[in-house]
């Protein structure tokens, strides 16, 4: 699936392979193009990975050109690494803490090592980020096995898009479900009395690490220090106070540090992103309008809608209308069956279940406000450059709300699960394909 899917046609996949090459090279955080230069913007990557890129960019969008993506994946075989580096500017990765980085980087690391081609280079990559991603899954599925609107989430086309490319997406929406479980089964371990096993603090301290890196690779994940707090709150002691504390204060301290020292050239504003902060923060209703607004407009509404299950590439590739609104059915249907199912369950997770809610609301506003500072000036109508798929981890949050958190099922479960699993990852999964070659006509094979 991943190989009819021509390198660089996900959204801001050129500059995340960049600051990966970057890191790769001992360079964490990013750079000034020059010593006067304002603001951290970008650094130095191979030469060759920086042609590599903006080939692939001339078949991005709705451009008219002779060329083929077949041909360019082929002429990218005959390149290898420059070892020659070049200034890129790399200014919207600035915000993602160089951990989430790491797959990404040991994979051009050994490609740049074994000298292979460009190509080479950028499949090998793909396919440790993929592996990784689905690693995470499966630890995700052996904490708590998944109830079907979280499969269907991470199945459906927008999600395996990004799952099968080299961002950053894919590996948060499995730590996601990786902090997910752990969180459900130390809240399930303490409601119990367990509280000190080893496994419950090394539970505790994966916890607190996986919502480190999550909050500072995606800002409106920051609710998600609610779900160490609970735990806190539920079985205190003066050391997870203390993780809890420093966790705080390096998110916080992060997030503080990028937007102080991140000068975004791409878009011109008559305010700085700190000035449109504290113009929201001062009127959160006129803020709350803003985003009523957004999602009543007619086009940005409804590609809200259309672009969380299935507009792929640089927002160029659409599933086609109708399966669309069939896997939205199926979403809606499932998240009905799941509320039943978790309405059986005992009143105890109820803490636990109000959080995961809060957790997934809040962050959805804060994507809203993440992409209103960072790239609309003030005023404007609606919120400019919001896309469906930064909703998946709030949405995948709010599913394990809804879904039952036992781990046990019953046979007759078991089988239906099974069922229903191999029919949406049938469908969706052809519906993806079919996209993609009808966009790309890349071979499998």
């Amino acid at each position: 699936m991943a190989r009819l899917i021509p390198a660089f046609q996900s959204p801001d996949e050129i500059m995340h392979l960049h600051r990966a090459d970057m890191i790769a090279n001992g360079q964490l955080l990013l750079e000034k193009p020059a010593p006067d230069a304002r603001g951290h913007t970008g650094g130095y990557t191979d030469l060759h990975l920086i042609r590599f890129a903006t080939w692939m960019a001339t078949i991005t969008g709705n451009r008219k050109t002779d060329v083929s993506p077949a041909w360019l994946m082929d002429e990218a075989s005959r390149h290898g690494w420059a070892h020659d580096r070049h200034f890129v500017d790399a200014v919207g990765t600035a915000y993602y803490l160089p951990l989430i980085y790491l797959p990404h980087a040991a994979g051009l690391a050994i490609s740049r090592q074994m000298d292979w081609s460009m190509r080479a280079s950028y499949e090998f990559t793909r396919g440790v980020v993929t592996l990784s991603v689905l690693a995470l899954l499966a630890w995700a599925w052996q904490l708590l096995p998944p109830n079907l609107l979280v499969r269907a989430l991470v199945l459906m086309p927008m999600s395996a898009f990004q799952i099968l490319s080299p961002t950053i997406d894919g590996l948060c929406i499995a730590m996601t479900l990786v902090l997910g479980g752990l969180a459900i089964a130390q809240y399930q371990a303490q409601s119990q009395g367990s509280t000190t096993t080893p496994t419950c603090r090394w539970r505790f301290a994966a916890i607190v690490g996986f919502t480190f890196v999550l909050v500072t690779s995606r800002t409106n994940l920051l609710p998600l220090l609610a779900l160490p707090l609970l735990l806190l709150c539920q079985r205190f002691s003066g050391t997870r106070l203390a993780a809890f504390m420093l966790l705080c204060a390096a998110s916080l301290g992060w997030t503080l540090f990028v937007l102080l020292t991140t000068m975004d050239a791409r878009i011109e504003r008559t305010h700085t992103t700190l000035q449109i902060v504290q113009i929201y923060l001062e009127d959160p209703l006129y803020f709350m309008g803003l985003v009523g607004s957004t999602l009543a407009d007619k086009d940005k509404g409804y590609m809200l809608i259309y672009s969380f299950v299935g507009v792929l590439g640089w927002l160029d590739t659409l599933i086609p209308k109708p399966a669309m609104r069939r896997i939205w059915a199926v979403l809606a249907a499932l998240a009905l069956l799941a509320t039943v199912y978790a309405g059986r369950e005992e009143r105890q997770y109820t803490p636990l279940r109000a959080v995961l809610t809060a957790c997934a609301v809040s962050s959805t506003l804060l994507a809203f406000f993440a992409i209103a500072v960072t790239w609309n000036d003030y005023p404007v109508p609606v919120i400019a450059g919001v896309q469906g798929r930064y909703f998946i981890m709030p949405a995948l949050l709010l599913a394990l709300a809804l879904g039952p958190l036992e781990k046990e099922r019953t046979p007759l479960q078991q089988a239906t699960e099974f069922g229903v699993t191999g029919a949406m990852a049938g469908y969706f999964l052809l519906v993806l394909a079919v996209t993609l070659y009808g966009r790309y006509q890349l071979a499998a094979f």
